[in-house]
């Protein structure tokens, strides 16, 4: 059916405001669940009940402040300095590598220290990947749909800045990065025998980067076989189902929890979910679940009124988004080995919370309505 034009206008124009509105209840939701879900874990490594949820607070202002910015920018004006924003991202994920700069923790070499915080550049390069790559890809689409040797060059600075966070020891991170920013490159047009020849080449990739590391071979083992190493390698993904399974269909109530307590170690970062869906059962689950496929109806239903740069822009970025909300979620119930990714708006970190906010501002900002053009021939969707 065919929106009038009255109807299209008033869609655009409130589809921001809702989408914000579906943001902040998430970033609160998160913010809640953080909190009650850290206590147990705070109070063991001796600090106070809120410690965690005191340093998570510390950033809401900045990340409220960055969604701000970035959702009322005119992109035309920051599509200007998207070479020399991508050169910048991809030299800082160069940082952790650097002795004297790069912090090391939990084996992982993913972070610079700033004195106040540890920043994760790898958090920045996801969003920054995506826009680089819808930016490159509207001004070169007629050629790359034409022929897919014109993505090589901007699929190559994908693919260094992937390398990069591989050799951080961030193998999901990496592997979510450039799934993610394909998603950019199928929207944009680009011939599927690009995309044959990239899966080849990932497949053999991720043979290797796994068959290489004693580690992710243990963690492939420890997924395939759930009771192996139950103690080890297993012990955090088997405690968190277990905590899922007790939170039943309304949960035990916010703050209520017990297996958070003490079964699940430092459940603020990867693991907050189980911790929530303890709390609020299948309710709590189904809440947040609708309020992420509720914006996902809202981005594209908008992208399919726009075309070129902002409807590979807010396509992109709501995949990033979507698959780690996915891979989350697959990991704590057991459905995915464990990985390192975090749950946007619920996991405790400043690195995590600040991109997500940039992502979300600029989702919003490409769903503003500032002339919406239909799509034609050239505007945005896979043949």
């Amino acid at each position: 059916m065919q929106l009038t034009g009255f109807e299209e206008k008033s869609f655009s124009q409130s589809a921001p405001r809702v989408v914000t509105g579906a943001f902040t209840l998430l970033l609160l939701a998160g913010f809640a669940a953080m909190w009650s879900s850290s206590m147990g874990y705070s109070l063991r490594i001796g600090k106070s009940a809120s410690y965690f949820a005191i340093r998570q607070a510390l950033f809401i202002l900045p990340a409220i402040f960055i969604f701000i910015v970035f959702s009322t920018i005119k992109l035309d004006t920051l599509r200007n300095y998207i070479g020399i924003l991508t050169l910048v991202s991809l030299f800082s994920l160069l940082l952790p590598l650097l002795p004297g700069i790069g912090s090391t923790i939990n084996g992982g070499r993913r972070w610079i220290s700033l004195g106040f915080m540890n920043f994760q550049p790898s958090e920045l390069w996801k969003p920054m990947s995506i826009l680089y790559a819808a930016h490159i890809l509207d001004k070169k689409n007629e050629l790359i749909r034409a022929s897919f040797g014109e993505a090589f060059f901007p699929f190559l600075v994908i693919a260094v800045g992937v390398v990069f966070i591989f050799f951080q020891n961030d193998f999901s991170t990496a592997i979510l990065a450039l799934i993610s920013v394909s998603t950019v490159f199928w929207v944009a047009g680009v011939p599927l025998v690009f995309f044959i020849g990239v899966g080849i080449l990932g497949v053999i990739s991720i043979i290797l980067m796994v068959g290489t590391s004693e580690y992710r071979v243990m963690r492939i083992v420890g997924y395939l076989i759930p009771d192996f190493d139950a103690h080890g390698i297993n012990y955090q993904v088997q405690n968190s189902i277990r905590a899922i399974m007790s939170g039943g269909i309304w949960g035990k109530g916010l703050g209520l929890g017990t297996r958070k307590l003490t079964s699940i170690p430092e459940i603020q970062s990867d693991f907050v979910f189980s911790g929530f869906v303890e709390e609020t059962g299948l309710l709590g689950v189904s809440l947040v679940l609708a309020c992420w496929i509720f914006i996902g109806y809202k981005v594209f239903r908008t992208a399919s009124k726009i075309s070129g740069f902002k409807a590979f822009l807010v396509v992109g970025l709501f995949a990033l988004l979507s698959f780690q909300v996915l891979s989350n979620l697959g990991v704590v119930s057991g459905f995915l080995p464990a990985t390192g990714i975090a749950l946007p708006f619920f996991s405790q970190g400043g690195s995590s919370l600040l991109a997500t906010a940039f992502t979300a501002g600029l989702i919003v900002n490409g769903m503003r309505d500032d002339g919406f053009a239909p799509l034609n021939a050239t505007g945005g969707y896979h043949d």
